[in-house]
C-alpha cells in the first residue's frame, strides 16, 4: 500500500499556492503599472472580457481596476489598496499616475474603507497617504465632504513626487486647518479636482460637480461652459445643464488645450457625446467609448468611464520644426 503522506503533502502545497494567488498581500507590487505610464482609465461597470485574458488569469474586469488602451489590467483594485490591506473591491472614481517607477498613483474610491480609515471622497496615494476631502475643499469653506470624481496634479514632476512621499508620513488629520494649502505652496504644486456633489451656497463660490477646482487657490479652474463646445447648453444657471466632470487630465503645466475629460451625462444633439467618450477641451469627442473599450471585447456595449489619465506634453520646437522648414523651403523655391 502506498503511503498517504505524499499525495496529502502535494495537496497541501497546491492549496497554499492557490491562497498565494488569490489572497491580497500588504505591500503588493504594481507589477503591470508601467503599461499605464501613458494612458490609464477605469470603467463605471464591472464586465467580463472576451478578449485576451489578463495576466492574473481573471477575465472579470472590475470598475475598480486601472486599465490601459491595449487590453492590459495595469493594477487590480486590491493592488491599488494594498497599503491598507483591503480585500474588498472599493471601485475607482479618479486616478492620476504620478510615477511608475515608484508605483505612485493618486486615486479615490467609490466606497468607504470598511475599517473607517478613509472615505470615498478622500484623496489616496498608493504609498498609504490619505488626504481628506474636506482638506481639498478648505479654501472653498464648504465644511463637508462632497466626494471626489476627478483628480490631476499640477507642477514639476519631482515636486509632485516629493509631496507624495511627504504625504505618506502624515496622518489624515494633519491636512486639516490649512496644512494642505501650506504644503502645496511649499512644493509649488496644485491639485485640480472635481466633486460628486454640489454646493450652491459655498462661502467663496458655488461648486457644481462639473467644475474643475483648485485645492491650492480655492478657485474654479474651468467651468462647464468653457470645457464643452459653445453649442452645448452646459453650466448653471445661465445655460441650463450641469453635465458633470467624471474625469480630467492634461499636462503637469495645466495646459487647457491639451485637457481631456469625460462627463457624467450624455448629449444627443451636435456635437453628440456620451459619458464614456473622451472629450477634447471645448472641441467634442477625441476617443469614442466603443473604441476605448474594444480591445477588451466586452459583451456589453457601454461601460462608462470613471477615471482617466493621459501623459500629455505641450508641443515643443521639434513639433513645429518640419512646418518651419517647409515654409522657408517654399520661400527659397519661390525666389529661384
Amino acid at each position: 500500500m502506498r503511503p498517504l503522506y505524499i499525495p496529502l503533502a502535494a495537496a497541501l502545497i497546491l492549496i497554499l499556492l492557490l491562497l498565494m494567488v488569490t489572497t491580497p498581500v500588504n505591500g503588493e507590487s504594481l507589477s503591470s503599472l508601467d503599461a499605464c505610464k501613458d494612458f490609464a482609465y477605469s470603467t463605471e461597470e464591472d464586465f467580463l472580457t472576451a478578449g485576451p485574458v489578463p495576466a492574473d488569469g481573471n477575465p472579470i474586469i472590475s470598475d475598480g481596476d486601472l486599465l490601459n488602451r491595449y487590453h492590459t489590467v495595469c493594477a487590480r483594485n486590491r493592488e491599488l489598496l494594498s497599503a491598507w490591506d483591503i480585500a474588498d473591491d472599493l471601485g475607482l472614481d479618479a486616478a492620476d499616475v504620478l510615477d511608475v517607477q515608484r508605483e505612485l498613483v493618486a486615486f479615490s474610491t467609490e466606497l468607504d474603507d470598511p475599517r473607517g480609515r478613509f472615505k470615498a471622497g478622500d484623496l489616496l496615494i498608493t504609498n498609504g497617504a490619505i488626504i481628506p476631502n474636506v482638506a481639498l475643499l478648505s479654501l472653498f469653506q464648504v465644511g463637508r465632504d462632497l466626494g471626489l470624481d476627478a483628480v490631476h496634479f499640477i507642477g514639476a514632476e519631482e515636486k509632485i513626487i516629493a509631496f507624495a512621499l511627504d504625504a505618506a508620513q502624515r496622518e489624515p488629520s494633519f491636512w486639516l486647518n490649512g496644512q494642505l494649502v501650506e504644503r502645496l505652496q511649499r512644493y509649488n504644486i496644485d491639485i485640480w479636482f472635481s466633486t460628486e456633489g454640489t454646493e450652491l451656497s459655498a462661502a467663496t463660490t458655488q461648486i457644481l460637480d462639473g467644475y474643475l477646482l483648485s485645492a491650492r487657490t480655492g478657485t474654479v479652474v474651468v467651468n462647464q461652459a468653457t470645457l464643452l463646445p459653445a453649442t452645448v447648453p452646459a453650466d448653471l444657471p445661465n445655460r441650463g445643464v450641469d453635465f458633470g466632470l467624471d474625469a480630467v487630465t492634461t499636462t503637469r503645466r495645466g495646459d487647457r488645450f491639451l485637457m481631456r475629460f469625460s462627463t457624467e451625462i450624455l448629449y444627443r444633439k451636435e456635437p453628440a457625446f456620451n459619458d464614456g467618450d473622451i472629450l477634447r477641451f471645448g472641441d467634442g469627442v477625441e476617443i469614442h467609448h466603443s473604441d476605448l473599450v474594444a480591445p477588451f471585447e466586452p459583451r456589453a456595449r457601454f461601460l462608462g468611464v470613471d477615471a482617466l489619465y493621459m501623459h500629455a506634453e505641450p508641443p515643443g520646437f521639434n513639433v513645429f520644426l518640419p512646418w518651419i522648414l517647409r515654409f522657408f523651403r517654399g520661400i527659397a523655391g519661390g525666389d529661384q
